[in-house]
């Protein structure tokens, strides 16, 4: 369905953290996302993109559905995490503080076909 992961940073001292988000991997579409406390977002799949969640700053949950087996999924984001929700995983994010997200995607976005089907998970 989707993978979660805890990145570790490589790098810790007093100046912050230094996380390799990916590496290896072509990634054609770029977003950062902020969110106000208690914020929902998505409720939304994509047939023909795929994405990476990586949550740069905050707490957020995001619970996934398979869109042919409806199976649902809860991830509770920190810092660091790392979410991969493949094409026709429908997903939607809620803030429990304030957060940045930075979605990244293979494959490019077209703003005349955003390619962004509604669905009501929460």
């Amino acid at each position: 369905m989707n993978s979660f992961e805890q990145l570790k940073p490589l790098l810790e001292d007093e100046r912050g953290l230094f996380f390799e988000v990916l590496n290896n991997k072509e990634i054609r579409h770029v977003v950062v996302t902020t969110f106000t406390k208690n914020a929902k977002r998505g409720n939304q799949f994509r047939k023909n993109m795929d994405q990476y969640f990586f949550l740069a700053v905050g707490k957020v949950k995001v619970t996934t559905k398979d869109m042919k087996t409806n199976e649902q999924k809860q991830n509770d984001m920190i810092q660091g995490s790392m979410l991969f929700i493949p094409k026709g995983i429908a997903f939607v994010t809620i803030a429990e503080e304030e957060s940045i997200l930075v979605e990244c995607s293979p494959q490019e976005y077209d703003p005349d076909n955003p390619d962004i089907n509604r669905v009501n998970i929460l």
